[in-house]
C-alpha cells in the first residue's frame, strides 16, 4: 500500500508540524522541508511534504513528528532548518552526531548561497537606479553611477542632482572617478571642519542645542574629558535642562568621576550667577534640554546668550534620515548656530544624510561622535574625511583603461 503524501504550508514551523498532525496523524513520516519566498509584500512561508501510513520505499525515511518541537534558536539556516531538526529530535544520539558534519556543510553552503542572492540583489537595485536617474535625469552613465552611490548613502534626491550636475560641469570628462572626484571637492565646500571645541585658547564658553535624544549630555562629557586629559584645561558644567526629570543626575555624574563642578539655573539670573561662580574655569560648557517648537528654540537660544561670547554648537544625529535632518537644519537655522556636531555616525545606515542639515545650517563641523565611549568615541574630522562620510573615495573602473584607478 503506498503512502499518502501530501504538502503542507504555514506561517512558521509550529503551525506547519500542527497541520501536518491534523491532517497525516501523529505518526506522519516528514520527507523535506524548505523556505517559500514570499514576494514583495508578503513574508516567507515554510513548505512541508510529509506522508502517512507505511515509510516509503527507498533511502527516505524519518521517525514519527515528535508531538512538542524542541527550542532551537539562531539556526543558520532558519526556519525551515529548524522544523526539520524537530523531526530529527527523536533520533538516537549516534545518527544525530553522525549527520552534524552534513548538516554544518549543508548550513554553510546555504549561507553562501543567501549571502550571493543578496549581493546580486543589492547589485541589481544599484544598476536600477543608475538607469533611472540616467534617462529620468537625462545625465551621462557614468554621473548616473555617482548619483546612484549618493543616494545610497542617504543623501537627499535633490542635494544628489545638485552635485552631479555641478561635478559635470567642473569635471573635464564624464568618468567616475572624475566626477567622484569633482564631487569630493563640492562637499569640502559644504562640510567645512574647524578647530576642535576642548582646543580653545583662553576662556570659552560653548553650549551644545539639538532636539532631544541626539546625545547632546553624552557629548559634553566627551568634550570635557578631551579638554582635561589632551589640553589639561579646567572644566565646569553648566545646565539648563529642567524640563526633564532627573535630566541633570547624568551629567552629574560624569561631573563626580571627572572632578568637576555642575551648576543647575532655571532662569536667566540663575544661569548669570552660575557662570560667575565657576570663573576659574578654562572651558564651561553648558546642557540644554531637547526643544521641537521654534518658539522653545528660539527662547532656549536667548537664554544661553546671556553668557558672554558663548558658542552654539547645534548636535544632530547622523543616524536621523535626510529629510528629518533637512526639518531640523530648517528649525534651528533662525538661532544662527555657530557650529555643527554630527552624533551617533556609529548607528547611521546612510551617514550622508547629514549633508541636509550642513547645507542649511551653513556653519563649520567642530567634531564628530560615533559611539558610547567617554572620550575615545569623539573626534575632530579634516575636510577629506567630512567627505568620505557622504562619499568615500573608493576605487572605480575606468572604462577607457580598464584597470582600477584610485
Amino acid at each position: 500500500m503506498s503512502a499518502q503524501i501530501r504538502t503542507f504550508r504555514a506561517n512558521d514551523p509550529v503551525s506547519a508540524l500542527a497541520a501536518v498532525k491534523t491532517a497525516l496523524g501523529p505518526d506522519a513520516v516528514l520527507i523535506s522541508t524548505r523556505t517559500v519566498e514570499g514576494g514583495l509584500f508578503r513574508r516567507p512561508q515554510i513548505e512541508v511534504t510529509a506522508a502517512a501510513g507505511p515509510p516509503l520505499e527507498g533511502p527516505v525515511s524519518s521517525p514519527p513528528l515528535p508531538d512538542t518541537p524542541p527550542k532551537e534558536e539562531g539556526h543558520p539556516l532558519g526556519a525551515a532548518a529548524r522544523l526539520a531538526s524537530y523531526a530529527r529530535g527523536t533520533r538516537v544520539q549516534g545518527d544525530a552526531d553522525e549527520s552534524r558534519p552534513r548538516d554544518d556543510r549543508l548550513a554553510s553552503e546555504v549561507l553562501l548561497l543567501r549571502r550571493s542572492v543578496e549581493e546580486a540583489r543589492r547589485a541589481l537595485a544599484t544598476v536600477t537606479r543608475e538607469a533611472r536617474a540616467g534617462r529620468d535625469l537625462q545625465i551621462p552613465p557614468a554621473a548616473a553611477e555617482v548619483h546612484a552611490r549618493l543616494i545610497a548613502r542617504g543623501v537627499e534626491p535633490l542635494l544628489a542632482e545638485e552635485l552631479v550636475r555641478q561635478a559635470l560641469q567642473l569635471s573635464p570628462a564624464p568618468r567616475p572617478h572624475l566626477l567622484i572626484g569633482a564631487v569630493r571637492d563640492l562637499l569640502g565646500e559644504r562640510l567645512v571642519p574647524c578647530r576642535a571645541p576642548w582646543l580653545h585658547q583662553g576662556r570659552h564658553v560653548i553650549a551644545l542645542v539639538g532636539p532631544t535624544g541626539v546625545g547632546k549630555t553624552t557629548t559634553i562629557a566627551k568634550i570635557a574629558a578631551r579638554a582635561l586629559l589632551e589640553a589639561k584645561k579646567r572644566v565646569a558644567f553648566l545646565s539648563i535642562d529642567t524640563y526633564r526629570i532627573g535630566a541633570c543626575d547624568q551629567l552629574a555624574r560624569y561631573g563626580e568621576i571627572m572632578g568637576m563642578p555642575l551648576i543647575t539655573a532655571r532662569n536667566r539670573a540663575e544661569l548669570v550667577g552660575a557662570y560667575e561662580r565657576v570663573s576659574d574655569a578654562d572651558l564651561v560648557l553648558v546642557d540644554t534640554a531637547g526643544r521641537s517648537s521654534a518658539e522653545d528654540v528660539a527662547r532656549q537660544a536667548d537664554l544661553v546668550r546671556t553668557l558672554p561670547k558663548v558658542q552654539l554648537h547645534l548636535v544632530v544625529s547622523a543616524a536621523t534620515g535626510a529629510l528629518d535632518l533637512a526639518a531640523i537644519g530648517d528649525r534651528y537655522r533662525s538661532i544662527q548656530p555657530d557650529r555643527l556636531l554630527f552624533s551617533k555616525l556609529d548607528e547611521a545606515a546612510g551617514p550622508g544624510a547629514l549633508l541636509s542639515a550642513a547645507v542649511r545650517i551653513g556653519r563649520p563641523v567642530s567634531c564628530v561622535a560615533d559611539g558610547q565611549r567617554v572620550p575615545e568615541d569623539l573626534h575632530a574630522l579634516t575636510g577629506p574625511e567630512l567627505a568620505d562620510l557622504v562619499l568615500p573615495e573608493e576605487p572605480l573602473l575606468d572604462a577607457s583603461t580598464e584597470h582600477p584607478t584610485p
